[in-house]
């Protein structure tokens, strides 16, 4: 079975002129955002480097531990391979910005790579931060959080006065900020946006998902989800999703580096799994069940918990389970009245939801059940730089 890294070996040799850009090249790119980067690559547009240097300058023992998420060492794979491929070859790199604040439930980092003929920004998803892993769950009731905000910025001080075409993604959260990001920053730069690639990414808000803003952007989303996917049916959209297949079970199909491609693209899947049918169902039905204020003391009561477990990221509280499991038990008991109720009201309608999902699965015959087939879709065509004939009709360029 064959992930990125293969493809880089597949298809590292042939120039997008020969090959167009696709959907696994996104998805790269969109790895690319976790690499720890920190003084290698800098801040700004004005100075760049090149993959080589990016390689060459990287050193492992100066990286924190937090800093080195469950894809560390596949992701320094990748920027290997990157580095001798002749694909890639040109690109630059720079405007990479990694940002923590818990104090604000913030976390966003971004990378800017620079071709000769277009623009990707990459926005990175969730780390282990708790700080990252709650503004997730913020999306669910906040019209704008701090790292979306920041995602609207980054463009706006970048490619204000630029003529660049610019293509945009992310995995996970990464691809919520980069949809977020284009509906909500300035026109100028919105129309040059020729595509957006989620990568099992989550949604937004009712509120978001109903805005001119977000609709407006949505023909532009290129989405594409794995067959148990549980982050990429979080909240709404307005986006069909492709489905990819993975080599991996359950929730561990989030990692991208268990994503089947061909030569030319990903190896599709024309349904959901079990579980993911499942997950919709129970998920879907959950979230609509709370309102926004029970949203917002749910999150507020379950990260109160954790962050009792003195830890800033997940990491550090798996490093001593006995130690964090008792703080944890302590916190459950000292939250307020107020927090314990919302929390109780809310798993308690998520096994409610689980168990109708369950009994409806049962009924319908869940393993003969299927999804709408989907659009057959090529991976091995411009997806971008897509202009207008003269009969008005969208015709491709090769990038």
């Amino acid at each position: 079975m064959a992930n990125i890294l293969d493809y880089l070996d597949w298809r590292g040799d042939l120039p997008f002129s020969v090959s167009p850009f696709n959907a696994v090249d996104a998805l790269i790119l969109a790895e690319l955002s976790y690499f720890p980067a920190e003084r290698i690559v800098p801040a700004g547009m004005d100075k760049t480097v090149t993959l080589a240097e990016l390689r060459d300058s990287f050193d492992g023992k100066k990286v924190p531990q937090e800093l080195r998420i469950v894809s560390y060492e596949q992701d320094i794979e990748l920027v290997n391979k990157l580095a001798e491929s002749r694909r890639f070859d040109g690109m630059r790199i720079c405007g990479y910005v990694n940002n923590v604040d818990s104090s604000r439930d913030m976390q966003f980092s971004a990378l800017t790579c620079i071709f000769d003929k277009f623009t990707f920004v990459a926005f990175r998803g969730t780390d282990s931060t708790l700080a990252g892993w709650k503004e997730d769950l913020n999306f669910s009731f906040m019209h704008e959080t701090a790292s979306q905000s920041m995602a609207v910025k980054y463009l706006s001080e970048n490619f204000s006065e630029g003529k660049e075409v610019l293509v945009l993604g992310g995995h996970s959260k990464g691809g919520n900020l980069a949809i977020y990001a284009t509906a909500f920053c300035e026109k100028s730069i919105r129309k040059r946006v020729r595509a957006i690639f989620a990568f099992d990414s989550p949604g937004f808000n009712e509120e978001v998902a109903a805005s001119k803003e977000y609709l407006a952007v949505t023909s532009r989303v290129i989405s594409v989800i794995p067959q148990s996917s549980l982050v990429g049916q979080l909240l709404s959209g307005r986006t069909q999703n492709r489905i990819v297949k993975s080599n991996a079970s359950g929730l561990s199909q989030h990692i991208a580096y268990s994503w089947q491609v061909t030569r030319c693209g990903f190896d599709y899947a024309e349904e959901l799994s079990k579980l993911g049918v499942f997950v919709n169902k129970t998920m879907t039905g959950w979230i609509s069940s709370l309102d926004e204020s029970d949203r917002h003391t749910f999150v507020d009561a379950v990260f109160s918990v954790l962050e009792a477990a003195e830890g800033e990221t997940f990491n550090e509280l798996g490093s001593n389970k006995r130690k964090s499991l008792t703080a944890i038990l302590k916190a459950l008991k000292r939250l307020p009245p107020e927090q314990r109720s919302a929390a109780k009201k809310a798993l308690s309608q998520l096994a409610s939801y689980g168990k109708k999902a369950l009994i409806s699965g049962l009924e319908e015959g869940l393993a003969e059940k299927e999804l709408p087939k989907l659009p057959k879709f090529s991976d091995g065509v411009a997806l971008i730089g897509m202009k207008k004939s003269s009969s008005g009709n969208e015709e491709k360029e090769t990038v």
